[in-house]
């Protein structure tokens, strides 16, 4: 049991570093969450900061899901070790307490994850991804078909007890993240759901004006 409680804390901690936010302050001396959709992900990231901030915050935020849950196998070989920590780092991801709860989507995470849990699935939803953001230039798409689609093919290959190599027979504890996973992706992004049902979702490249008047720098 402890092991579980040091995964979830160990996992919601790093998930928990606002790598957006940070590269706002860095960078332009901004918060990004004044910004945009308000998030601190990659995508509003390359609204308001551009594509260079946007890689190296999709890559530090995938980091924050593939590091800790590798390591987790590494130090346990439990699956449901690797499971509670890849979720809880998206959970951190998305309420960061380091600057107040209010942080990203946990797409990023949750493919960093997918990749710690099974190399060549998240290989392939990172191929699907990217050829949904060039035919149809919604990030949002991508991220509400990719995530959930991770999650039914570790369903049925675990039910299946396939056997991958690196993994052996594939866990249903994997779909149990997947399934999680999924659910905090859509969640997160519901806003999106009824702006592209209703035609108003901004393309890449589009909606990063200011939120709002910005607020006093407190320094956070």
């Amino acid at each position: 049991m402890w092991e579980l409680a040091a995964a979830g804390i160990i996992g919601y901690l790093v998930g928990a570093i606002p790598f957006g936010y940070i590269l706002g302050r860095l960078l332009r001396g901004i918060d990004v969450r004044d910004y945009g959709s308000g998030a601190t992900g990659a995508t509003n990231v390359l609204r308001v900061l551009g594509p260079k901030a946007f890689l190296a915050t999709l890559l530090l935020d995938s980091l924050k899901g593939w590091i800790p849950v590798l390591l987790a196998w590494h130090v346990t070989h439990d699956h449901t070790v690797q499971v509670v920590m890849g979720i809880c780092a998206i959970v951190g991801h998305d309420f960061p307490i380091y600057i107040g709860f209010r942080g990203g989507r946990g797409v990023a995470t949750a493919f960093g994850v997918y990749a710690a849990l099974l190399f060549p699935l998240a290989a392939g939803l990172t191929a699907l991804g990217v050829f949904i953001v060039l035919a149809f230039r919604y990030m949002s798409l991508m991220s509400i078909i990719t995530v959930p689609l991770g999650a039914l093919v570790l369903l049925a290959l675990g039910l299946a007890e396939a056997r991958m190599p690196g993994v052996g027979e594939v866990p249903e504890s994997y779909a149990v993240f997947g399934l999680v996973a999924s659910a905090l992706v859509l969640l997160r992004h519901t806003g999106n759901i009824r702006r592209l049902l209703a035609g108003t979702e901004p393309k890449i490249g589009e909606g990063g004006r200011p939120r709002m008047a910005p607020r006093p720098d407190t320094g956070r």
